[in-house]
């Protein structure tokens, strides 16, 4: 929402015929809470989701289908078993739990009131003890595109800051709230709030991530105009930057400068299919705008469903992933208690060789619409940052441990210069048989000193083999723990 007025810029206004959103909410899970949660969604009538099961194919997106024998084309094979496990016991795969809702809810803004239907939500537990859920809306046909890109700019504030975003009710006549947080939390998942993990009490906004700002719903949009539409720069710009009204409730743009926009829609976008179909990929949202027609307009439909969902998912969790890994290393260099250098180093290798990969698509468009996502999301600096992380760590290691090694060989050099000197016997024999406890008061100097010698030397030997053999368990145990 702007804090100035747009001047001397006219607005165009087009019918969207149709309007789907997603919206994604990333959250932190508790430590060793995923069992649990997954008993608890199955409780709720949340169904685990695998391609084997083809009843699944029209249960959660309103009047569409994705196909299933189609998804599995669509990704490499090293890739499937990531973002399609088996089965919900499978750790380093994308969990998904859904569950089909189709009822009715009201949204009313300052300047903006309408239903929506909420057609499903997506529960989909990932590795690192990250989560998302995802919020699938129908917008009513024939709504203004000001007014799809309003509801979408409300609907995604899980709390308000602004003057504007305070405004809103959400719900139903007898169930309404003030923010979206408290509808998702109050009334559609009020279960979900025992699995959060809200250690981070500073935080500014509900359920964030320490390492990333999510005050805010990723939007995944599908927006169908007719056909006679004519989209320019300016329009796109809006859907990118979901630019719905201003202070005074009317259509915005929210930048004049045509140049500047001409630079967004370079890299922002994807135009293989214009100036009939855009795809927009933005901080805030991943949407396809058409004015297609007919059987073509069903399958774009579908395509956000299905396929383009799962390669934004894939590559928002690894923007999220990384981001943590880059956190917990910070978390070590300040010497925060629970933070294990050896952990982070086998969690940053664990995701590097079973989750992450540079190619995911085996299909043109869509590997041209993931290098999209890859470069807005930054995923190549973050991985790179990671790769960085790990050096570090290694360097870090070896270093410590060479101290380490120094001090012993300093410890053992004393022990044997002092033992060599004395022969460890001037007392060994009154140690023989009985001990002669009355011998030590007439002992040498020389004497006690061998005698603190080799009774140090016993002790510290004792000590070192029992923090060896703990040191051998615990790393047989590290290398059967399940880091994801």
């Amino acid at each position: 929402m702007p804090n100035f007025k747009e001047q001397d810029q006219s607005v165009k206004e087009f019918v969207v015929e149709k309007a789907y959103l997603q919206f994604i909410f990333p959250f932190a899970l508790k430590k060793d809470g995923s069992d649990n949660l997954i008993q608890q969604l199955q409780q709720q009538g949340y169904e685990f989701f695998t391609l084997d099961n083809a009843h699944l194919q029209d249960k959660y997106y309103g009047e569409h289908t994705v196909l299933h024998y189609h998804m599995e084309k669509i990704f490499l094979p090293n890739i499937e078993p990531i973002i399609f496990p088996s089965n919900p016991k499978k750790k380093e795969g994308f969990r998904r739990f859904s569950k089909t809702f189709n009822q009715e809810y009201f949204l009313k803004g300052k300047y903006l009131q309408t239903n929506f239907q909420l057609l499903s939500i997506d529960i989909i537990i990932c590795p690192f003890q990250i989560g998302m859920m995802n919020i699938r809306v129908g917008l009513p046909d024939n709504m203004n595109y000001s007014e799809v890109l309003e509801f979408t700019d409300l609907f995604r504030v899980m709390e308000p800051f602004a003057d504007k975003d305070s405004n809103i009710k959400v719900g139903t006549k007898s169930q309404c709230y003030k923010e979206i947080k408290d509808f998702i939390f109050e009334l559609l998942c009020p279960f979900m709030k025992d699995f959060l993990d809200q250690k981070n009490i500073n935080s500014s906004y509900f359920g964030s991530l320490p390492f990333y700002i999510d005050e805010r719903l990723y939007v995944i949009g599908y927006i169908a105009l007719q056909e006679e539409s004519k989209l320019d720069i300016e329009e796109i710009y809006r859907l990118g930057n979901i630019s719905g009204f201003d202070n005074t409730g009317h259509p915005f743009i929210g930048a004049k400068n045509p140049a500047y926009m001409k630079r967004f829609y370079d890299t922002h976008v994807y135009d293989r299919w214009a100036d009939e179909t855009y795809y927009v990929v933005t901080d805030y949202t991943f949407s396809c705008i058409t004015k297609s027609q007919g059987e073509l307009t069903y399958m774009l439909a579908n395509q956000m469903f299905g396929q383009y969902y799962y390669s934004f998912l894939l590559f928002y969790y690894y923007r999220i992933a990384l981001m943590k890994l880059n956190y917990d290393q910070r978390k070590i260099h300040k010497g925060i208690k629970g933070m294990d250098v050896d952990n982070l180093i086998m969690q940053i290798t664990e995701f590097s060789a079973k989750i992450y990969n540079i190619e995911i698509n085996s299909r043109l468009a869509g590997k041209e619409i993931s290098n999209y996502l890859k470069k807005v999301l930054n995923i190549d600096k973050l991985f790179a940052q990671v790769n960085n992380t790990l050096n570090d760590l290694y360097k870090n290691e070896e270093r410590m441990a060479s101290k380490r090694h120094n001090y012993l060989l300093q410890i053992l050099t004393v022990y044997t210069v002092i033992s060599g000197i004395y022969g460890m016997n001037l007392v060994i024999h009154n140690w023989e048989g009985k001990i002669a406890w009355n011998k030590l008061s007439h002992y040498t100097i020389f004497e006690y000193i061998a005698l603190f010698v080799a009774l140090s030397g016993i002790i510290i030997s004792t000590v070192m083999a029992i923090q060896a053999v703990r040191s051998y368990i615990r790393a047989k145990k590290r290398s059967k723990k399940n880091y994801l």
